[in-house]
């Protein structure tokens, strides 16, 4: 009966912990697009992601991610 306990609040007290991973660039400089590291094509490019834009009152537009210089 000990046993049965010990495991159900193991069980409750892993399942209930928040789990943090922090991962680092591969080489300095680099930035992470899209789930991949890649290096920027010149020094203090900024990645723009993707995202919706309204063109009209009733028409949206996907604007593909981009550098920003």
């Amino acid at each position: 009966m000990k046993s049965t306990v010990a495991a159900i609040a193991i069980t409750l007290a892993l399942g209930t912990t928040a789990c943090t991973v922090a991962v680092a660039p591969p080489h300095p400089g680099m930035v992470l697009v899209e789930g991949r590291w890649v290096t920027p094509p010149r020094a203090g490019a900024v990645w723009v992601p993707g995202h919706w834009e309204h063109r009209t009152a009733f028409r949206r537009v996907w604007v593909a991610g981009h550098w920003r210089f």
